[in-house]
Order: C-alpha cells, then sequence, then structure tokens
C-alpha cells in the first residue's frame, strides 16, 4: 500500500509542475500573437496612411529641414482601428505604427532631397559644360 501512495504523490506532483510552468507559456504565446497581429496590421495601415509624395516633394524643396522634421514628427494612428482592442493590442499597434510611419516619411523626404541634389548638379554641370565649350568673346 505504501508504494501505491508513493507513486500517486509523484504523478500528482508531476501534474502540479505541469500546470504550475504551462500557463505562463501559454499566455505568452497569446501575448505573442496579439503582438504579431497588431504590429503586421499597423505597419499595413501606415503604408497607406503616409502621403509619400507630400514627403518627397517636401525633401526636394525643403532639403535637411524637412529630412528633420519628418523625423521629428509622430504621426497618430487612426482610431478606427483601435476601437474595441484590448490594452496591449493598442500599445503594439501605436508604437508599430509611428516608427513605420516615421520611417517612411524619413525615406521619401531623403528620397526628394537626394533626387533635388542630383537635379542640382546636373544642371551645374551643364553650365560648366556650356561655359567650357563657348568660345571667348575677349
Amino acid at each position: 500500500m505504501k508504494r501505491k501512495s508513493k507513486l500517486h504523490s509523484r504523478f500528482l506532483a508531476f501534474i502540479m509542475l505541469c500546470l504550475i510552468f504551462y500557463s505562463p507559456f501559454v499566455s505568452f504565446a497569446l501575448q505573442n500573437t496579439v503582438r504579431v497581429s497588431a504590429i503586421a496590421a499597423a505597419e499595413q495601415d501606415a503604408a497607406a496612411q503616409v502621403n509619400k509624395s507630400l514627403w518627397f516633394f517636401g525633401g526636394c524643396l525643403g532639403g535637411i529641414l524637412v529630412i528633420i522634421l519628418a523625423n521629428i514628427h509622430e504621426p497618430y494612428p487612426p482610431a478606427s482601428s483601435l476601437l474595441g482592442k484590448t490594452p496591449e493590442y493598442v500599445s503594439y499597434y501605436t508604437d508599430a505604427f509611428r516608427a513605420k510611419a516615421r520611417n517612411l516619411q524619413t525615406s521619401q523626404a531623403m528620397r526628394g532631397c537626394a533626387a533635388n541634389c542630383i537635379v542640382v548638379a546636373g544642371c551645374y554641370g551643364c553650365m560648366i559644360i556650356n561655359m567650357v565649350l563657348e568660345e571667348s568673346y575677349y
């Protein structure tokens, strides 16, 4: 009879040990799926919401100042995509949305500034070539 109770107590100890360590893994897995879905939705919404042409032409006209502004400006996510969501989802979504939108803004402003530099360098190059090829009237 003693042997049976020892086996029974070991079995109960094993079950209790499994239950203790199982629940954090389940909650972590659920939290991870919430995080992944929130980040995916935020990045998709940010790509759709950011006005890329505005930041590109702003970079063309404003140069480095618009790049700095694009890096500082934090856009707000649309409230309609946050209604009825858990606080964890809202937190992950907001952080991912702001990071992706800021990244898109800054990259478009930098592309605009680079395009402006290429155009200006081309104009100066044409002027220099014109001056070299032009006959001197003096």
